[in-house]
């Protein structure tokens, strides 16, 4: 349990939410690494509201705030959600009255952070631009606006596919835990940009890396796979649920393959990995794959036996113009 009170859930806010609309049902909705401390949550519901409430813990996917579970909550009437490790996603609303926690990590070393910082204050005279994720967002943003001996701007948080707007910096310091969010925005400075630099600072182990090998290991591994699907015939497409339903990129995608005479097929999925795509016997069937609902779901399937694709890297193979589309998704 020392590990959760390492978080902040705003146990007070979460209680406000509930009392202030007066709900009974309550759908609690948290991504893996946090889900061992539903018990606090709900301890602190129990003793706040004892029998007043019904608490369901929903165990559908919850990678980003893009998978806000509706369903269960539509299903089993509850009049909110708690959602848990994410701010909201801009591009979808859930219907369900949602409370967004991010989760704020409280052991941040502000001044390691500070003296991480001050290195990589003398590598630029253009700003330096600091994005970060929903946990860190708060305590990153104060510790950059108290700092004098640089030019720094707090750009926001990145999710997953939409990624903060960082033209005017000189380096982007991506401050997360992990390597997944680092990628994710040194990948999207690259195709915006051609390269603008991006270094790394994770503040659980309080140390600097650069992501710039890695994002051409990837470059290099898309590029091929969008090659390998020149020829491709037979399509499989894959649209997601809520916040990864993207109607109009489908709609753009099957016309494309309309207009070149491909055959296409479009399966919904909640959760797409190997599994699914053996059991839709897709190595087979298929020529190709794109997944539309994340383009982060096409780089953890690179050695899959026929290739996966984003949505960008499928217009490029359809058109046979590895030019045409900036963003590798």
């Amino acid at each position: 349990m020392s590990f959760c009170n390492d978080y902040d859930f705003e146990l007070d806010s979460i209680a406000k939410f509930i009392e202030d609309r007066k709900a009974r049902k309550i759908v609690l909705q948290l991504p893996e690494g946090l889900q061992t401390c539903v018990s606090l949550i709900i301890d602190f519901l129990r003793k706040k509201f004892g029998n007043e409430i019904e608490i369901y813990l929903s165990q559908n996917p919850s990678y980003g705030s893009c998978l806000v579970d509706d369903y269960s909550a539509a299903e089993l009437s509850a009049e909110a959600i708690i959602h848990v490790g994410h701010l909201e996603y801009p591009l979808y609303k859930p219907k369900t009255p949602t409370l967004f926690v991010r989760g704020g990590y409280r052991k941040i070393d502000v001044e390691r952070i500070k003296m991480l910082l001050n290195e990589i204050c003398r590598e630029s005279f253009k700003p330096i631009c600091i994005t970060t994720t929903a946990q860190h967002s708060m305590e990153i943003h104060n510790i950059v606006k108290n700092m004098q001996n640089c030019r720094f701007e707090f750009k926001g948080i990145i999710l997953g596919c939409l990624l903060p707007e960082t033209s005017d910096c000189g380096i982007d310091v991506v401050i997360a835990g992990g390597r997944f969010h680092c990628i994710a925005q040194a990948l999207g400075n690259y195709a915006r940009y051609g390269y603008l630099k991006t270094i790394c600072i994770d503040p659980y182990i309080n140390s600097i890396w650069n992501p710039k090998k890695d994002v051409e290991k990837i470059l290099r591994v898309r590029l091929w796979k969008v090659r390998e699907a020149f020829d491709a015939k037979n399509w499989l497409i894959i649209d997601g649920f809520y916040g990864q339903h993207r109607q109009q990129l489908i709609n753009f995608l099957t016309n494309a393959l309309k207009e070149h005479g491909k055959q296409y097929l479009v399966v919904k999925a909640l959760k797409v990995d190997r599994s699914l795509l053996d059991n839709i016997n897709a190595e087979k069937k298929f020529d190709a794959i794109v997944v539309v609902s994340c383009p982060y779901i096409a780089f953890d399937l690179t050695d899959y036996e026929k290739p996966v694709l984003t949505v960008g890297e499928a217009l490029m193979a359809i058109n046979k113009d590895l030019n045409r589309y900036m963003y590798p998704w």
